[in-house]
């Protein structure tokens, strides 16, 4: 069933005059004539009687023409939807992102919903462990994640990152410190299942300087990291992006390892014609450029 002729059923029932609805639906009338007996073939019975007193819906016809409006309206309503979504003007878009983005992700999102008021958000706090299987199986369209990624993805450079020595002001530690200082002192981490990644680079990098770090407790969460630090419990080790935030009774030391540094990049997955995706990428890489 053509639903080109679903739609000429209806406009020459509403005309209830073959002359009129072709030209309404710019046909010849003969053509008009070929469509509706096709339909007729097809359902098997008459929808329309003609007579002398001119055209007029069959029971047959009635009962059609209620199917066919409904079915007709929500044929409109989903074109209009996919249209909508093809140009990015709604649709879906499942975001994931790390401590290191807290800020940049929210702020691009905002932005995307001030043009795209009706999109179907979700935002997902993730490890990059996480992030990477969640692209793989099509879980999220995005993420921020440690570079270098896998080469199935697309990635874009987003920021530089390194690890910070976090200690406490009421500490006896002198305010210029290295981990060449925190050999025999107590940290607190953030745990493998909340990072993986972060927390081997904590050891890694502990393990430049011949030692590994006394863990006194691990946490999946910075703040509580600092908390405990702020309670004289120990050192810890977060990213410097995290560093700005304002947090009292604590002091911020910058390594100047080059080990400690690593990249964050937006990842997604090759040929993935999301337009939301694409939409929020052209936000970001001007801002990017911004920063720079």
């Amino acid at each position: 069933m053509d639903l080109r002729e679903i739609r000429s059923f209806v406009t020459l029932a509403e005309q209830l005059h073959f002359g009129r609805a072709a030209r309404v639906l710019n046909l010849s009338q003969p053509a008009l004539t070929k469509q509706i007996r096709r339909l007729e073939e097809e359902v098997g019975g008459a929808l329309l009687t003609r007579s002398r007193h001119g055209t007029q819906l069959s029971a047959l016809g009635e009962q059609f023409l209620r199917g066919a409006r409904g079915s007709l309206r929500d044929f409109d309503e989903l074109l209009d939807r996919t249209r909508r979504a093809a140009s990015g003007q709604t649709g879906r878009l499942r975001i994931g992102f790390g401590f290191h983005t807290f800020e940049l992700v929210p702020r691009i999102i905002v932005r995307l919903r001030k043009s795209v008021p009706s999109m179907e958000l979700t935002l997902r706090d993730m490890s990059t462990a996480e992030q990477v299987e969640a692209l793989r199986s099509e879980k999220i369209d995005l993420g921020f994640v440690r570079l270098p990624v896998g080469s199935e993805f697309e990635t874009l450079p987003v920021i530089e990152d390194r690890l910070m020595l976090v200690s406490s002001l009421s500490s006896d530690l002198p305010a210029s410190l290295s981990l060449r200082q925190c050999v025999d002192r107590p940290f607190i981490l953030i745990s493998p299942d909340r990072s993986p990644t972060f927390h081997q680079h904590a050891i890694a990098l502990c393990a430049r300087y011949g030692f590994h770090p006394r863990i006194v407790q691990e946490v999946r969460e910075i703040t509580t990291a600092l908390a405990l630090v702020q309670a004289g419990l120990g050192l810890t080790l977060i990213p410097q992006s995290f560093g700005t935030t304002q947090f009292a009774g604590v002091r911020f030391h910058k390594l100047k390892d080059r080990e400690a540094g690593w990249r964050v990049g937006a990842a997604w997955r090759k040929a993935d014609s999301n337009p939301l995706l694409h939409r929020f990428l052209g936000l970001l890489r001007p801002e990017l450029r911004r920063q720079r």
